[in-house]
This record gives structure tokens, C-alpha cells and sequence, in this order.
């Protein structure tokens, strides 16, 4: 499956790094762009958000707006990125503007520049998304990491580390050049948003998929099974696919028969070409295809032309032919013929063209048989 590039990420990063090329010899024009708390201006605030200090200033910022701005845009999209983003950095501006008027006054006519408020907003959102993933610490070896530990015990102790950082700093009379209350005015406008938005349950669903799929490439079906079954009920075709797979990794085809059905017909519906055909090669497997409605096995095949999978609508017509019952038999047989011929094999759509004439020869398919025989 292809992956959309993170163009949001990629522009913010591009728009981040030229406009701190074209500032770098401009000290004065920096401060202008920056946020004072003495002198508070939307524009300032905005402004502040797309310039920085200096070039080890804005590469620290991109390290992380790269790690953490990816995984955030596929989640969320680019529009919605964005909003989490400007929000982040905003709400950063905010609170530091607050902590300057009430409890560190030596921040109140310094200005404020950098990313890094947005960034914090993102990690907010990444930290309730992705709480279940491991951060690794160190490898066990060459090929293997060894100690890791889960995504929110890290980002917990940054957390930690900012609010000392501020609290230390609360009563020295020269501010440090670190925005700690920046940082964590960001990251909790990004946690917030992220509640608002239910990451921590897509994030939770995304996780038991990721296990139930492991579990399946492990063998485990009753490992997936029960990971799915966790799961709030849904007809989400990527859902009713693993659920079908499992059944079948069991040896229980009546099972797994009508979840792969409805895998396939709700991943038409959804314009998942995708796992619906994944889908429909699983129950070919289990010789099953045929139990498909002739319209969603006539899209099924569409699809398949469409996207030059030849092989794949090959395959599904050799399944669907070995029934000889089946009413739109002579239709499926006329097609895996001219198939063949499309791909080079005459004598096999020959075959296939004589099958047609002995087995339906009162069809209007043997008659065209006959007629493309003849060519």
C-alpha cells in the first residue's frame, strides 16, 4: 500500500528552513519577527512560530518536527496537521505570555522565537496516539534492539524534565535561552486536542490490528482472534478480513466465509480496492469465491483490470470455472479466456473457449466461443 507523502510536515519544514537561511545575518530582523510579552500582537505570535535563532536552533527544532510531524500527518491529514500545529503554537505563546506576567516577570521583555511550541503540541497528540508504542534505548546486538521502554514513560519523563526546567528557572533574574513554558504550554494544547479528537481510542484500535496481525504472521490465530475481539463491533473491511483470516488459519472455512464476504463488499463499498482483494484471494483459497454475488464479483474483477492485476483476475476465474452450477459460469469462462489471450497464452484460451462450447453449448457464450475459435 502506498503512503501518502507528509507534504504538510515536508512544506513546514521547507518554509522553517528558508526563511532561517535568509535570516541568519539579520539579528534585528529576527527579534522583529520574535514574540514579546511586553509588546503581545497576534501577528507577533504567529510570526514567531517560523523563525529562529540561529541554524543550531532550527536544526535541533527539525529533528524532532521530522520525527514526530510524520507519524501526526498520517494520523490526523494534512489540514487537520496543520490546525494541531498553529493551535500548539499558539497556546505555547499563550502560556509563556501568562508565566511572564505572573510567576517569572525576567521573561516579560525578552522575545520569544522557534518552532518548538508547535513541535510540543505534536508530540502532545503523538504521546496519546502512539501511548503504546516502545521507544528503544539500546541494541542487544547488531541486529537487535535490547532495552525499550513504552512511549508514554518517555514522554512522561520530557514532561518532567521541561516542568523542572521552568520551576528552577521561575525566579532567576535572566531567563535561559529554553521556552519551557512555551514547551509545555504546546504540549498541553496538543494533549487537549488530542483528547477532543479520540486519539486515545484510535490509538488503542490501531494497536490491537497491529497485534492481530503480528499474531497472524506468527501463527497464532487465537492470538489475533482474541486481540479482535476487543475491538468495538464495527464492518471495517481491514477488521472483518483479519477475523476471516484467523478462522481460516483454524481449519474453520464456515467461518470465515462470511466475514471475508462482508470484508469484501464493505471494502467496495469504502473504495478499498485493497482489502478487498486480499479479501476475495482468501476465499479463492478456501474455494470460496463463488459464493460472492455475481455484481460484486463482475466489480471485483473490474477493479482488477483496472489496475493491471491479470494474474490475480486469472486466478479468481480459474476458481470461480471449477463450479460447474454455477449460473454466470459461461460469462466467467468467455472472460478467462480472452484474459488468456490478452496475456499471451492462445492455446490455454483455446482450451478454455472449447471447455465453454462442450459444457454450456445453448449459452450466447458458446456461440461467441465459436465465432472468436474461428479467428
Amino acid at each position: 500500500m502506498r503512503v501518502p507523502l507528509p507534504l504538510a510536515t515536508l512544506s513546514m519544514l521547507g518554509v522553517n528552513t528558508v526563511l532561517t537561511l535568509w535570516l541568519t545575518a539579520r539579528a534585528e530582523s529576527v527579534e522583529a519577527w520574535g514574540f514579546t510579552p511586553a509588546h503581545p500582537s497576534l501577528v507577533g505570535a504567529l510570526t514567531s512560530l517560523f523563525v529562529h535563532a540561529g541554524w543550531l536552533h532550527w536544526l535541533k527544532n527539525a529533528l524532532f518536527l521530522g520525527l514526530f510531524g510524520v507519524y501526526v500527518e498520517r494520523a490526523l491529514g494534512a489540514w487537520r496537521w496543520l490546525a494541531l500545529y498553529l493551535a500548539s503554537g499558539l497556546g505555547a505563546i499563550g502560556v509563556h505570555w501568562a508565566m511572564s506576567l505572573t510567576i517569572q516577570p525576567s521573561l516579560y521583555r525578552e522575545g520569544l522565537v522557534g518552532a518548538s511550541g508547535a513541535i510540543s503540541g505534536l508530540v502532545g497528540y503523538f504521546a496519546l496516539r502512539f501511548y503504546r508504542r516502545r521507544v528503544r534505548l539500546v541494541w542487544a546486538s547488531p541486529n537487535r534492539w535490547g532495552l525499550s521502554v513504552p512511549m508514554w514513560v518517555g514522554v512522561l519523563a520530557w514532561v518532567l524534565l521541561q516542568g523542572a526546567g521552568a520551576i528552577l528557572e521561575a525566579g532567576q533574574p535572566t531567563p535561559s535561552a529554553i521556552g519551557y513554558w512555551a514547551h509545555l504550554g504546546g504540549f498541553a494544547t496538543g494533549l487537549t486536542l488530542a483528547l477532543l479528537w479520540g486519539a486515545g481510542a484510535q490509538g488503542e484500535q490501531e494497536y490491537l490490528l497491529e497485534q492481530a496481525e503480528r499474531a497472524l504472521q506468527q501463527g497464532a490465530a487465537g492470538d489475533a482472534l482474541r486481540y479482535l475481539q476487543q475491538l468495538p463491533a464495527t464492518d471495517a473491511p481491514r477488521v472483518r478480513y483479519l477475523q476471516g483470516a484467523a478462522w481460516a488459519m483454524l481449519g474453520d472455512p464456515d467461518e470465515a466465509s462470511p466475514l471475508l464476504r462482508e470484508a469484501v463488499q464493505s471494502a467496495l463499498a469504502r473504495g478499498d480496492d485493497a482489502h478487498a482483494a486480499d479479501a476475495a484471494d482468501l476465499l479463492g483459497e478456501l474455494d470460496r469465491l463463488h459464493t460472492l454475488d455475481a455484481p460484486t464479483l463482475q466489480t471485483l474483477l473490474r477493479h482488477a483490470e483496472r489496475l493491471q492485476e491479470r494474474a490475480r483476475a486469472l486466478r479468481w476465474l480459474e476458481t470461480l470455472t471449477r463450479h460447474p452450477d454455477l449460473p454466470d459460469r459461461p460469462e466467467w469462462l468467455l472472460l478467462h479466456a480472452r484474459l488468456l489471450h490478452q496475456q499471451g497464452q492462445p492455446d490455454a484460451a483455446n482450451a478454455i473457449l472449447q471447455r465453454l462450447i462442450t459444457d454450456h453449448p445453448d449459452s450466447l457464450q458458446a456461440a461467441l466461443a465459436q465465432l472468436e475459435g474461428r479467428r
